[in-house]
């Protein structure tokens, strides 16, 4: 009978550790590991829970980077050009469940087998097989409906989908009904050995391990034993794996207390010291050892007779950015995915396409509007004339409420301190005889028959815009009282005007609102806001549920899921744009004199650029509270400092200097000159605004990009 410790390894561990944390918090997940394993064999990896097994089975296929050593998996290192590790060419099962709720069984494997690049005819068959092999539901269950046990067997159907060569499995049996464990076991047995195909598998039953061509048991991110488990049974001369491993561990304690007490020097094993595939793995007893000083050592490992070249770690691809160009099926897939998951969340994206438009609604009917129903109290002392009660008689009722309080100036004052009304408007005795005499040709009125034919005004004017709507409407009411006067004394209206005439607007009409002002600022910040938080979250909750990882290692790529993920809110930008301008534009008659497409382009790029933000803020963040938190903490500083709701201008100089790098500044204004001055792309504030938010969108996509690249995808 062949010894199957004589078959080339399919996956080498050699000299590899592994850490986490810096400085006092560093630990180390893996310690010196050197293993192979046999290809066309099982191995059974055996170790308490935080011992390393998932590092270790996580740098077997590409998605953990050691800190020093080597991995090789299938003949090359894990994420080499054009390996299928991660890929086609592994099948892998995490801890986690890891799935889709809102999938189906048969929308799942379809997920996974299009990242597999399987046909779909392919992908059918598999899928009667595997739903008839594991004892699962009909394929149209959705993962939600589905037990944990059957969630779990859902997971490993997607391990086994394309028939890998390597089948990576992480506590697979865990909650699985016995029967079907061992017809799981029966299956794996037969796959390795008719197919030619590796599995790693890690589980808490270790006496279903011996099943396994060869077992490693780990503990404290060491190897302690590394051989088939007869042999590891002879060896020990027990009954039980369990016993095997409990007596490890025991002796792994006796000599962690002997080191401690004897302060001894730890160093690595030599390279003489490595195992060689071609002899029966010698059990390996635990050590202790330092980690490697120098992390870009190079060296040589044997691999069934063959030498790699030297490799150097500091080249481990650490930034595989542009190892392999997009794959075009990924994208498809992943966009498929995400369409999808929108379709079963048909309540939330309706209100993804309503909200924009219900907000520009909020705006156009809140914002910008002159303040109605403002009471005012009225003391109109005047004994003999008119004029008095005609000025107050040209006071707008639908603006300002009057509340007469005859005389009484000291209980009218009392009100505006009580807050019942917004100010007193003050009328003299003498009021109307007095205003006459500003105007009889050659009279010389002192001051104090000036300030007798005045309306006073005692205001309240803590609150800016009510202070500017009362004295709007009260000019607005004495210049129609004046011209009514003079018109009566037969003397020209224009009298009454001020010595400054506005003429005809350059830009704009003489009537500017303060809701024109804002529209443009607005229009663009609503996507971009809205874009922001949609895709926030988009890494977090995949990465904190494990489908982002299962995802990279079926060979996804940060660039690929960015894509995707772009493209279907680009759909739905699509309509949240388009619905928020005909609103804006056509129900509430946002003016707009410029080319419409300007208008339309700049809102959608200004859109792509928020998601660019929440893709930068979903690849920092590891929580969901983190990323909400940054994202609602990035709404204020834009729209204050972007010069949406007050110009920059008023703004101090350094602010104004921040402000000019912002991404929202420059096409805010650029939109403004679009809607009220009807420019084009021939100046340059216009294009100056297109060309700051393609740059900042760009910038935002690249660097999530390098910081997903750095964590890992």
């Amino acid at each position: 009978m062949e010894n199957i410790a004589q078959r080339p390894p399919a996956v080498r561990f050699c000299d590899v550790w592994k850490s986490y944390g810096t400085g006092q918090n560093k630990q180390f997940a893996l310690q010196n590991i050197d293993l192979a394993v046999p290809r066309g064999s099982i191995y059974g990896l055996l170790g308490p829970s935080g011992c390393g097994k998932t590092t270790l089975l996580r740098c077997a296929v590409g998605r953990l980077q050691v800190d020093h050593g080597l991995v090789v998996s299938l003949g090359k290192k894990p994420g080499a050009r054009g390996h299928g590790i991660p890929g086609n060419l592994v099948g892998y099962m995490p801890q986690e469940i890891a799935l889709y709720n809102e999938f189906t069984i048969s929308e799942t494997l379809h997920y996974f087998g299009r990242l597999c690049g399987m046909p779909s005819t392919k992908v059918k068959q598999r899928i009667e097989f595997l739903i008839n092999f594991l004892k699962l539901p009909e394929s149209s269950r959705k993962v939600q409906d589905m037990s944990g046990g059957q969630r779990r067997r859902v997971s490993f159907a997607i391990a086994l989908l394309q028939e890998p060569k390597l089948i990576i499995l992480d506590e697979p049996t865990v909650g699985v009904d016995p029967l079907l464990r061992q017809r799981i076991w029966n299956h794996l047995i037969d796959i390795s050995q008719t197919g030619d195909v590796t599995i790693i598998i890690t589980t808490h039953y270790i006496e279903e391990a011996r099943q396994a061509d060869m077992v490693g048991l780990m503990r404290n991110g060491r190897l302690l034993a590394e051989a088939p488990p007869e042999q590891l049974l002879d060896r020990h001369r027990l009954e039980t794996l369990e016993g095997v491993f409990l007596k490890l561990c025991q002796d792994d304690q006796v000599a962690d207390d002997f080191a401690g007490q004897e302060s001894v020097g730890h160093s690595s094993l030599a390279d003489s010291e490595k195992d060689d595939l071609t002899e029966d793995p010698p059990l390996l007893k635990a050590q202790h050892l330092q980690a490697p000083t120098n992390s870009n050592s190079s060296f040589e490992v044997s691999l069934s007779g063959s030498h790699l070249k030297k490799v150097n770690d500091s080249c481990y691809e650490r930034f595989r950015m542009f190892t392999s160009a997009p794959k075009f099926g990924n994208i498809i897939a992943l966009f498929i995915k995400n369409l999808l998951i929108l379709k079963r969340r048909i309540g939330f994206l309706m209100f993804q396409f309503l909200l924009p438009s219900l907000q520009i609604v909020l705006f156009c009917l809140c914002i910008g509007r002159m303040p109605a129903d403002l009471n005012m109290a009225v003391v109109n002392n005047e004994t003999s004339g008119t004029l008095g009660e005609k000025f107050l008689s040209k006071i707008d009722p639908v603006y300002i409420a009057q509340n007469n309080f005859s005389h009484d100036m000291n209980a009218a004052i009392q009100s505006v301190k009580d807050g019942t009304n917004w100010g007193v408007i003050g009328i003299g005795e003498n009021f109307t005889q007095d205003l006459i005499a500003r105007f009889i040709p050659g009279s010389q009125p002192d001051n104090k028959t000036l300030d007798s034919g005045t309306v006073h005004l005692y205001l309240d004017m803590t609150n800016q815009e009510i202070l500017m709507a009362i004295q709007q409407k009260l000019m607005d009411a004495f210049q129609a009282f004046a011209d009514e006067v003079l018109v009566d004394e037969g003397m020209n209206p224009n009298l009454a005007n001020l010595p400054i005439k506005i003429e005809k607007p350059v830009y704009g009409d003489l009537n500017p609102s303060f809701t024109n002002f804002m529209a443009p600022g607005v229009i663009i910040s609503i996507p971009f806001f809205m874009a922001t938080g949609l895709t926030a979250l988009s890494f977090v909750i995949e990465r904190k549920e494990g489908l982002l990882d299962r995802s990279c290692v079926a060979g996804v790529s940060a660039f690929e899921i960015m894509a995707a993920h772009v493209g279907v809110q680009f759909l739905v930008m699509t309509v949240q744009v388009a619905l928020l301008l005909v609103f804006a534009l056509l129900v509430f008659g946002v003016p707009y004199e410029g080319p419409l497409i300007l208008v339309i382009i700049i809102t959608l790029f200004q859109g792509l650029c928020g998601m660019a933000l929440g893709l930068l803020i979903s690849a920092v963040c590891d929580t969901e509270n983190a990323a909400i938190q940054l994202a609602l903490g990035s709404v204020y500083p834009n729209l204050l400092l972007s010069g949406i709701i007050w110009p920059i201008e008023a703004m101090p100089k350094a602010l104004q200097y921040i402000s000019m790098v912002l991404p929202m500044t420059y096409p805010a204004e650029a939109m403004r000159y679009i809607l009220s001055r009807g420019w084009d792309m021939t100046y340059m504030a216009v294009w100056r605004g297109f060309l700051v938010t393609v740059g900042w969108g760009w910038a935002l996509f690249a660097l999530s990009i390098l910081i997903l690249k750095i964590k890992g995808m």
